[in-house]
């Protein structure tokens, strides 16, 4: 009996990449050996097929890596940071506590503060002082409440209830008295009232 050999003809592809060489036949892409039910993977280094599970390349040594996850949350973290608004400009926040400067007025700080029983902001220019009540403007709240600083009379900085308060006193109007002043946004105001008595207010 003959046995016959079957050789690869003259110039057919003799390259090996793709074949098991347990089976030596080839593996279609993410399949194993002929019988091992085990997912592949390509070696990005070699491109042979190595176990999926492998940590390591049996071919040229390549180092398999997990890839790193970002914590669930940074997503949402960074979604919220994108859609989070720009924050105001301050002639946008004088225009929603409805306070409109006259041309030439300068501002020279606002400050949040309790007046008249509310809690609001405390805006004060070059020219008038104002309180705006509650802390966002809304349809319900009363227009802002403004004095000419040529009425100012004097300023003094008082304690009621072991907390300090600053006490305006005005020429024609009833003294006005602002406390809920962080300490030192408490000397700012009342070291701008002082200075504006000391200028002489020429408005």
């Amino acid at each position: 009996m003959l046995a016959v050999i079957a050789e690869t003809p003259y110039g057919a592809d003799r390259t090996t990449r793709n074949v098991s060489e347990e089976e030596g036949q080839p593996q279609p892409q993410g399949a194993g050996p002929a019988g091992d039910p085990r997912p592949m993977k390509a070696c990005p280094d070699c491109a042979e097929m190595v176990l999926a599970a492998a940590r390591k390349c049996r071919y040229c040594g390549y180092e398999f890596r997990p890839a790193t996850s970002a914590p669930p949350n940074v997503g949402l973290l960074s979604f919220l940071m994108r859609r989070s608004a720009p924050p105001l400009t301050m002639t946008e926040t004088l225009e929603q506590l409805g306070i409109e400067l006259d041309p030439g007025e300068r501002l020279d700080g606002l400050w949040l503060g309790r007046a008249y029983g509310t809690d609001g902001y405390v805006v004060l220019t070059d020219a008038r002082l104002f309180f705006a009540a509650g802390l966002r403007r809304a349809p319900a709240n009363p227009p802002p409440r403004q004095h000419s600083l040529d009425e100012l009379a004097g300023a003094e900085v008082a304690t009621r209830h072991w907390k300090s308060e600053l006490v305006l006193h005005w020429h024609d109007s009833p003294d006005m008295s602002i406390d809920g002043l962080a300490p030192k946004h408490l000397r700012q105001l009342h070291s701008a009232l002082l200075a504006q008595l000391q200028r002489g207010r020429p408005r």
